[in-house]
């Protein structure tokens, strides 16, 4: 079971004590947090960047009176609290949701809506039928078992062992054959309307695997080079090894690299791949080796067909979904709706004189997906030309979702 003192990110966004802590400023769990920075000082920069974040969301004052502010905390209050009382959200595919303040950023205007109950997602388990896995999160291994893995779950390879940890229960540990001269393959398959999955490879790289995604990678690597594949959309932080080239590949192209961190998107249904550069230095190939190009850190590289082009990206706006966000800044709008469908598991659309209406704002994707689009619909700002916005609502038939403008 994953303890605060191993909290992350998300980990600190989904803990009603601090976000009491932070929106209502309870003296309790207040004293709570600061005597856990005391006792853990290696996780101040995360708690900081979680407080930051629920801080970044504050009220718009010619919005919301005095009385409506403590009414929507009262509201949030009271949301936190059902987190056990395990509600499930059967209109949208039975999305299980997690509890949280989620708020739509949009040129400037900040939105508080109410945050959803949260799942009760299935616990780490063993074998299970492969119907039941079907829509969950899960790990196949090279002997063809099977490990469902509960969200928010970590995998870790270490010393010759995987260990599987969760929120809610006791970690459980594999053993990992490391004998074997052939190098055994593992596959973590994360579909669509799952959170995006966190594992620590054998040589320490990290990898976040990203909803509608599958990932193979070895439970132990060669000793000349490291190689793993990806259908969907990984973000990577390289282990340096000098000795030991990590290679990324997938269906059309391959990433070198040797110490670096970077997003590779490679959806199956997208007409491009695309591979974005944090840190470090990498080369990117075609798996026809007809085109070859080096990439430098803050710049994103895009393979469709035969071109192969390199332009300068912000880029936490590619990787923000590992932290459980979606950060956009004058993108399509048909491109911020693909990537809701593949975080919920629903085909969203809009209507065609909108879809390439530019969009900016930054959404915290732990809410249902019905309070996410009403949200959309009520705040988002189209930017046109002239500068004005334009009033969206959206139709929904079972899991069919049109954005249109408000007539």
């Amino acid at each position: 079971m994953k303890t605060r003192a191993e909290y992350t990110v998300i980990d600190f966004l989904k803990d009603d004590s601090f976000l009491r802590s932070v929106l209502l400023l309870t003296d309790e769990d207040v004293a709570f947090w600061k005597n856990y920075i005391l006792e853990n000082p290696e996780k101040e920069q995360e708690m900081e960047a979680a407080r930051q974040l629920l801080l970044s969301m504050s009220f718009d004052k010619e919005v919301y009176s005095e009385q409506e502010k403590l009414e929507l905390l009262d509201q949030i209050n009271n949301e936190i609290k059902a987190v056990r009382k395990r509600k499930i959200y059967v209109g949208f595919g039975k999305i299980l949701a997690a509890a949280c303040v989620v708020a739509l950023v949009s040129i400037g205007i900040v939105i508080h809506f109410k945050p959803a109950t949260p799942a009760s997602s299935n616990l780490v388990a063993d074998e299970t039928s492969s119907l039941a896995l079907e829509k969950e999160t899960r790990l196949v291994l090279a002997g063809e078992k099977t490990i469902a893995i509960e969200e928010g779950g970590d995998i870790l390879y270490e010393n010759g062992e995987m260990t599987i940890s969760s929120m809610s229960q006791q970690d459980k540990r594999y053993a990992v054959d490391t004998e074997s001269e052939e190098v055994q393959y593992n596959e973590l398959i994360v579909p669509k309307g799952r959170r995006a999955s966190h594992l620590i490879l054998d040589d320490g790289s990290k990898v976040w695997v990203n909803s509608g995604s599958k990932f193979r990678f070895p439970a132990t690597f060669a000793q000349d080079k490291r190689e793993v594949y990806v259908e969907g959309e990984i973000y990577i932080e390289v282990a340096k090894d000098p000795k030991r080239p990590f290679f990324v590949k997938t269906s059309e192209m391959q990433v070198r690299a040797l110490g670096t961190r970077f997003n590779v998107t490679a959806y199956r249904d997208d007409l491009s791949q695309m591979v974005v550069l944090v840190e470090g230095l990498v080369e990117v190939q075609s798996n026809d080796e007809t085109k070859k190009k080096i990439l430098q850190p803050d710049h994103m590289l895009t393979l469709a067909g035969n071109s192969m082009d390199i332009k300068v990206a912000n880029t936490y706006d590619f990787i923000s979904w590992k932290d459980g966000l979606l950060q956009f800044r004058s993108q399509p709008l048909s491109m911020i709706l693909a990537k809701i469908s593949r975080h919920y598991d629903l085909y969203i659309d809009c209507e065609q004189d909108i879809k390439d209406l530019k969009c900016s704002g930054k959404l915290v994707l732990f809410d249902d997906p019905k309070d996410v689009l009403e949200t959309i619909a009520r705040t988002i700002s189209l930017e046109k030309p002239d500068s004005k916005t334009v009033p969206m609502a959206y139709e929904m038939n079972g899991n069919t979702i049109l954005l249109k403008k408000k007539s």
